[in-house]
């Protein structure tokens, strides 16, 4: 992977500050709304005699959370897996495409088992997750090979 397609360095940071920002923000909003806003029950919105095109003058109020949360979420795990690392050297780059590679491998296993065993609505929260698990798959394994290497480096 070509160091000049990756963030600054100094951008991790940033991605931390942003993922735990939605953190913080998830929590308070688990404490204000215990029961979730993916949980509305649309027979509660509809009036009777309504279409069902009337629900999003109801709900698009509340669902705004949900997009301030997948936002951060996203931006921050992009800006953590794709800083540069202060010595950017072919082994670090060569660590970050084979991290990328498992993470992809991965997640699409994990993906194929939850398609064959999670049907109806318990399948959204599938799709949510998978939008950001090969980003988490990534920098997880990421991190861990260059801890390996890093130690690795301190016994010689």
């Amino acid at each position: 992977m070509k160091a000049r397609f990756l963030f600054p360095h100094k951008w991790r940071l940033v991605g931390y500050l942003c993922f735990a920002a939605d953190i913080i923000f998830s929590i308070v909003l688990k404490v204000l709304h215990p029961e979730g806003y993916a949980a509305t029950d649309l027979s509660q919105v509809l009036g009777p005699g309504q279409k069902p095109y009337h629900i999003y003058s109801g709900v698009t109020e509340m669902r705004w959370h949900n997009d301030v949360t997948i936002l951060l979420i996203i931006f921050g795990l992009l800006l953590v897996a794709f800083s540069k690392e202060k010595i950017e050297d072919e082994q670090i780059s060569q660590s970050r495409l084979d991290s990328l590679r498992w993470a992809v491998y991965f997640n699409y296993a994990l993906f194929i088992v939850c398609v064959l065993f999670i049907y109806g609505m318990h399948f959204i929260p599938v799709l949510i997750f998978n939008m950001i698990s090969p980003l988490i798959f990534f920098i997880i394994r990421f991190r861990w090979k260059i801890y390996q290497l890093n130690r690795s480096l301190k016994s010689n």
